[in-house]
């Protein structure tokens, strides 16, 4: 019934599935492993500079600050960091949660890049390039027991929000 209204399916068996840019392995201990290393590398690619050079952390702790006298990207250069922002939002959604406070902020600035906010994308890829085989695991040991943690920032951005971070954590993973 199905392919009759949306054309023919590929069906897959087994413990590995591709599944919109990520390989999910379904491990014997009940894990499930999201691998997203294929993803990463076209947006690295697709960001068109060098990012060999290693960084240990996905952004400096100048993230949130503005120079509002950093040359704004051209058309052409714009269009390519909104791309690859947007890349980088799926995969920190799905498989690298690790750049996602990184990527909220340059969400921020796809309207108004600079070349300092080219300089943060770069510094994300460099990280992304570094932990290139890392990977997620999910899992749920226990369904009763929900750990949660919340962390808030007051007056971090330039015009003086805030940003607040929670985690919840559902056994393992």
């Amino acid at each position: 019934h199905m392919e009759s209204n949306f054309g023919k399916m590929t069906i897959t068996r087994g413990k590995e599935h591709t599944f919109l840019g990520m390989l999910i392995t379904l491990n014997s201990d009940g894990t499930v492993k999201i691998v997203m290393e294929d993803y990463v590398k076209e947006a690295i690619v697709d960001f068109g500079e060098d990012v060999s050079t290693s960084a240990a952390t996905p952004a400096k702790k100048n993230l949130f600050d503005i120079n509002e006298r950093s040359t704004p990207l051209s058309k052409a250069q714009a269009d390519r960091f909104h791309s690859v922002v947007a890349k980088l939002l799926y995969i920190s959604k799905r498989g690298r949660l690790d750049i996602q406070l990184a990527i909220a902020f340059l969400c921020t600035r796809v309207s108004c890049c600079t070349e300092e906010d080219g300089g943060k994308l770069k510094r994300v890829l460099q990280y992304l390039h570094r932990t290139l085989h890392d990977f997620l695991v999910l899992g749920a040991d226990c369904l009763t027991t929900l750990r949660t943690w919340v962390d808030a920032a007051y007056g971090v951005h330039h015009d003086m929000k805030s940003h607040t971070r929670g985690v919840m954590l559902l056994g393992q993973g």
